[in-house]
């Protein structure tokens, strides 16, 4: 296999050199570290965060945001646009002048920036890094996007989905920290889900694991209106909540956001109560198979707190022992520190 561009050096390091380093960006901690690492290492003998630096992406339907951060997770810069209209080789574009501009940000040399990681609403399979289910990227469907990112950014790169980068994020700095077994559940557009199990992400044979989208809750799976979506998410995407509220006789204008902001709205408030008995019966289903310690939300729906309330009082009507729930605590920034979660694994990677 041909070498990425940006690949690690590690020419001048030492086996034992390439061991310790590697396992240090994958685990944390490796030991006493082998003498020629002094560029990498502190006074007392660990990984410095600032050794290298790392970009980590989320691509939206609409907004495409990166940063740039040390091997901590610390922030040094950071940018958000709208996503190339074009999608595609755009999108890949795009990607790459947020690199740059990440750099001119933080005031930084090009090459201390090692490695990124780049989250898509889009299944991702895992061995040939091939995207499939992606309408943002439709034009890169069946390509390894790793290699085509990769080459363009001149870096190691991992590519996955954005809700398992979220989970990635929290497990790294938020909610799941020190926990083994997570999920994150974002709600907002649509609905999807990243499950950390054993402290490994859970993708699937294809890379679609978690796509909870498509669990027969709330409408009829074998109706073919549903199979674009999924029969969960048409029934609690924000277009379909939306409809609900006109449905039910809500009368104010305004989108979703714009509809929470204005509380004693009965119409909304039972659409509120319709969602979390529906939520509660996807966190019941992905309890039952996965077991999970914690379930964190997310999103600009999944983290409003008047949801919250409802979600809590209807997973103690549906189950016996409802688990841990958290609002993100990572926010806006769980997909993109996720990502730099990845790029510093990526980065581990390239060392083998």
């Amino acid at each position: 296999m041909t070498a990425l561009p940006g690949r690690l050096d590690a020419a001048g390091l030492s086996a034992p050199a390439r061991r310790w380093l590697r396992a240090a960006l994958a685990e944390g901690e490796a030991g006493p570290a082998p003498e020629d690492l002094t560029d990498w290492t502190g006074p007392e003998g660990g990984l410095r965060d600032d050794a290298a630096l790392l970009m980590g992406s989320d691509i939206g339907g609409t907004k495409a945001q990166s940063v740039l951060c040390d091997l901590s997770g610390r922030v040094l810069a950071e940018v958000k646009a709208p996503t190339a209209p074009e999608g595609g080789l755009a999108v890949v574009e795009q990607l790459r002048a947020q690199k740059t501009a990440l750099l001119e940000r933080a005031q930084v040399a090009p090459d201390r920036l090692r490695a990124a990681g780049i989250g898509l609403p889009a299944a991702v399979d895992p061995r040939s890094g091939r995207l499939h289910r992606a309408p943002n990227v439709s034009d890169l469907e069946g390509r390894d996007l790793r290699d085509v990112i990769g080459r363009a950014l001149g870096l190691p790169v991992a590519v996955e989905n954005d809700v398992n980068m979220a989970v990635l994020g929290e497990s790294w700095l938020g909610h799941g920290r020190g926990r083994e077994n997570v999920v994150f559940i974002a709600l907002g557009t649509g609905i999807g889900m990243g499950a950390m199990v054993h402290g490994r992400l859970l993708r699937g044979a294809h890379g679609a694991a978690g796509e909870i989208a498509a669990l027969p809750i709330g409408a009829d799976p074998f109706d073919p209106a549903t199979h674009a979506s999924g029969a969960l998410e048409s029934v609690i995407s924000s277009a379909a909540l939306r409809a609900a509220y006109a449905a039910g006789g809500g009368t104010a204008p305004g989108n979703l956001r714009e509809l929470f902001e204005r509380p004693g709205d009965p119409a909304f408030a039972a659409v509120l109560d319709g969602l979390a008995a529906k939520l509660a019966q996807a966190v019941l289903s992905v309890c039952a198979v996965i077991d999970p310690s914690r379930v964190i939300f997310g999103g600009s729906i999944g983290s409003r707190p008047e949801l919250q309330e409802r979600l809590a009082a209807a997973l103690a009507r549906c189950m016996p022992e409802p688990p841990d729930c958290h609002v993100s605590a990572l926010g806006n920034r769980a997909g993109v520190l996720g990502a730099a979660r990845a790029a510093r694994l990526a980065l581990a990677e390239s060392l083998a």
